[in-house]
C-alpha cells in the first residue's frame, strides 16, 4: 500500500505528516515561500553538486542559502543558520517514501 507523504510549511517550521522536521526559511535571495501545493522529488542539483529535494514549482530545498527553502535547526539573528543534519533526516524520509512507490508533497499555508 502506498501514501503520500505530506511536508508542510507554518510559519517556520517545516513538518513531515504534522511531525516537526526542523525550522526553514525563504532562501536564494526570496523574501517569502509561496504558498500553494507542489511535488517533491529528490534530483540532482548541478549548482550545489549534491542530491536534494526539490519542491516543483518553488526549487530547491537545502541547507544553504542559496536553496530556495533553507533548512536548519536553530534561529539566530538573522534568521535560520543552515544544517546538513535536518537535511539529512528529510532526504531519508524523502527517499524512503518514494523507495515504497509512494508521492511526497509540500503544502504552504
Amino acid at each position: 500500500m502506498t501514501s503520500t507523504m505530506k511536508l508542510s510549511i507554518s510559519g517556520n517550521t517545516i513538518y513531515a505528516d504534522n511531525l516537526k522536521v526542523c525550522f526553514c526559511e525563504a532562501g536564494n535571495e526570496r523574501t517569502s515561500i509561496p504558498a500553494g501545493h507542489y511535488p517533491v522529488t529528490i534530483e540532482f542539483s548541478h549548482v550545489h553538486d549534491l542530491e536534494l529535494p526539490k519542491a516543483d514549482g518553488i526549487g530547491w530545498i537545502g541547507a544553504s542559502h542559496g536553496c530556495d527553502i533553507v533548512l536548519g535547526g536553530v534561529v539566530g539573528r538573522s534568521g535560520v543558520i543552515p544544517s546538513r543534519n535536518p537535511l539529512g533526516r528529510l532526504l531519508a524520509m524523502i527517499q524512503a517514501k518514494e523507495d515504497m512507490g509512494s508521492s511526497v508533497t509540500l503544502e504552504v499555508a
